[in-house]
């Protein structure tokens, strides 16, 4: 500990002795003589703890140490104008993002299975949310198509994923 020479030291403690808790894992205690082979000296079967007095002493120590653990708030002057902007609702990239999604682009039955069987070729099981985005179409539209085309897995390996029919 770095201590300044006039700053509180504890200079009570408590020692406590406790005995190690059955079922837990024991400590050995091995020594080894002159480079032969380690040898087993014992267990630890006690564990001594050295805990501070809990008085004004102690407490004004750990009051010190806290407030000079952290250094004191303060005040920086700025020498630029801060800029305020005023909060906007809707930005251009959502306005964007909401025309995209009012407007999905309805594929055909066989660009979407085309669009399936192009995916199933990299991958063979899919989650319906892959798919989804995959195809950019909904979720009944697919769930129609896949009934025809697919299985749905609920075994544990592959479950809630689809797959082709043989």
């Amino acid at each position: 500990m770095e201590l300044e020479p006039d700053s509180p030291i504890a200079s009570e403690h408590e020692l406590k002795l406790c005995k190690t808790a059955e079922g837990t894992n024991l400590t050995g205690i091995f020594s080894t003589l002159d480079n032969e082979e380690p040898s087993m000296e014992g267990w630890i079967t006690h564990k001594m703890q050295c805990l501070p007095v809990y008085n004004t002493q102690y407490l004004k120590m750990k009051e010190h140490y806290l407030r000079s653990a952290k250094p004191p708030r303060r005040v920086k002057p700025l020498n630029h104008i801060v800029k305020n902007y005023k909060p906007v609702s809707s930005h251009a990239h959502n306005k964007d993002d909401c025309k995209r999604k009012d407007s999905p682009k309805m594929l055909s039955k066989d660009n979407i299975m085309d669009l399936l069987f192009h995916a199933f070729e990299k991958h063979q099981y899919y989650t319906l949310k892959d798919l989804q985005f995959i195809t950019k179409q909904s979720v009944f539209v697919l769930k129609a198509i896949l009934k025809d085309i697919g299985d749905y897995n609920k075994d544990p390996a592959h479950k809630k994923m689809w797959e082709l029919k043989e």
